[in-house]
């Protein structure tokens, strides 16, 4: 993909991605308004976790798995392509409906198990909503499924829209509906959403062609086959929400509220990485596919060149959170049922979490490579590693830090998980110990940076008047920590700031 385009898919899927957080941002505000950090609060962010561990378990398989294997038939046939995407959405449909059936039978004793901190009554509720929501998931697969495939034709719009849909349609269930019928009102709100994030996309995935196709039995070896491709993917992906179910878990043992505390840091955490991570991510997969179908010296260029702009991009925005994530979370959540007492419980996580904001971006995008190359088995290992390593530390550390040691132990398990993943791909690259070398270099860089960066903040902070409006006050930090950022980066020549420096400089020139 030519840098030009690149640039504009990536602006075009942040736009709208952007608002689609936003507005996913709002969501959670108004969750947060009707229901706090009370204990109805931590039944429906448990209870929420079981439909989406199920559906991670396949839609991060379809969607990490479904473009290189759509593009490699592509290559050879489009109709090749077609066939195989009708018979494995199908299997895989059939696949989700069968979860559900069992998460249905099995729900009391799922709930007991993540969340065994739960009251009797809170289980029940618990149980009750968590059977509202499952359904969903038969919309999220299909919504996977037809993502997967646009994407691979580097159509990023609709599926970047999707999200707006589904936000829009809990924002108005909650409002609607919470006051009335509160909790199950919300859940009802949820199964809706799921489905109008595969309704929006369904116009466009029809022109694909792609249908239904029963024939499991004619196609057994080669379901199998992918199956055997996909098994990791799916490992990994439960791995990953596995990691979101422990903190859940563990903080059901600490005081009340705990678990809504983590569940706001952990969403004010992904905006920015939803909103500017994310589509460099989404618009790069196929890109890597391609370089991965290649040679490994294109895929690896791509996989260095995306890393690079993920860590630069990363680094403000966690200095912003860690240094004034009370501010950011007083403007987000704090009304209504959401009290100072919230904000500060909920500050405790999110600046553990924001410790590691860059390397939990990096993670997605290292796996993105892993899949490319169809080394899965490797991915699901880190995964499964990083999961025990999280486990290990969230009990130990959320005995003394309580929710912000289990923020800090997810940060923690991030960092090792991304030093294993981006080591193995530098020691397959032919010239490693140069890549190494000139890594340590731009690593340096930004680390003073960011010490220079954070150090006049904090002396901006005390020079600010006292009784300055909170929206008024972030603004000025904000504008300063990514202005300082920005300029710093272009006077040590930060090799991610080359780009935009020569086109602003060539600019110049011409006006001359």
């Amino acid at each position: 993909m030519k840098v030009s385009t690149l640039i504009k898919s990536v602006g075009l899927v942040t736009i709208i991605s952007g608002a689609g957080k936003l507005l996913g941002f709002a969501r959670e505000s108004i969750i947060a308004a009707y229901f706090g950090t009370s204990e109805v609060a931590d039944v429906f962010f448990v209870a929420s976790l079981v439909p989406t561990l199920l559906f991670t378990a396949i839609g991060t398989a379809i969607q990490a798995g479904i473009i290189p294997l759509f593009m490699e038939e592509r290559s050879k046939s489009g109709e090749r392509a077609r066939d195989l995407m009708s018979l494995l959405g199908t299997f895989l449909l059939m696949v989700s409906i069968l979860f559900i059936g069992l998460a249905i039978l099995f729900t009391e004793p799922l709930i007991q198990v993540m969340a065994p901190g739960f009251s009797p009554e809170q289980t029940v509720l618990a149980v009750e909503i968590t059977r509202i929501m499952i359904p969903g998931m038969v919309f999220l697969t299909l919504t996977a499924i037809s993502t997967g495939v646009l994407n691979a034709n580097k159509q990023f719009v609709l599926p970047a829209f999707s999200a707006t849909i589904q936000n829009v349609v809990i924002i108005l269930a909650t409002v609607l509906l919470a006051s009335t019928y509160g909790v199950y009102g919300l859940s009802i709100g949820v199964l809706i959403g799921a489905a109008g994030q595969f309704l929006i996309q369904y116009p466009s995935f029809k022109k694909m062609d792609i249908g239904l196709n029963f024939h499991f039995r004619r196609n057994k070896e080669k379901i199998i086959k992918i199956m055997i491709l996909f098994y990791p993917i799916i490992i990994a992906a439960i791995s990953v929400q596995m990691n979101s179910l422990v903190d859940r878990m563990v903080s059901t043992g600490l005081d009340t509220g705990s678990v809504s505390a983590l569940n706001y840091a952990n969403r004010l955490l992904w905006l920015p990485l939803s909103v500017i991570m994310t589509p460099l991510i989404t618009v790069l997969y196929p890109s890597i596919v391609e370089g991965a179908l290649e040679s490994y010296k294109k895929f690896f260029g791509i996989i260095q060149k995306g890393a690079s702009l993920i860590i630069f991009a990363s680094i403000p925005f966690m200095i912003l959170m860690i240094i004034k994530g009370d501010n950011l979370i007083q403007l987000a959540f704090q009304r209504g049922n959401f009290t100072s007492e919230a904000t500060g419980l909920t500050n405790q996580a999110l600046v553990y979490y924001a410790a590691g904001l860059v390397f939990f971006a990096l993670r997605d995008f290292l796996m993105n490579g892993f899949y490319a190359l169809k080394k899965t088995k490797f991915a699901m290992y880190s995964c499964l590693a990083a999961v025990i390593i999280n486990i290990i530390l969230s009990v130990l550390l959320s005995k003394v830090m309580a929710v912000g040691g289990i923020a800090l132990a997810s940060s923690i398990s991030m960092l090792i998980q991304c030093i294993v993943l981006f080591g193995y791909l530098l020691n397959k690259n032919g010239r490693s110990q140069g890549y190494a070398v000139e890594f340590a270099k731009e690593t340096a860089k930004l680390l003073v940076i960011s010490l220079a960066v954070t150090g006049s903040v904090f002396l901006a902070v005390n020079l600010l008047p006292e009784g300055l409006n909170i929206l008024i006050e972030t603004t000025i930090l904000t504008v300063l920590i990514f202005g300082l950022y920005l300029i710093l980066s272009a006077v040590l020549k930060v090799h991610t700031m080359k780009p935009i420096v020569q086109k602003l400089t060539t600019k110049r020139s011409f006006l001359k």
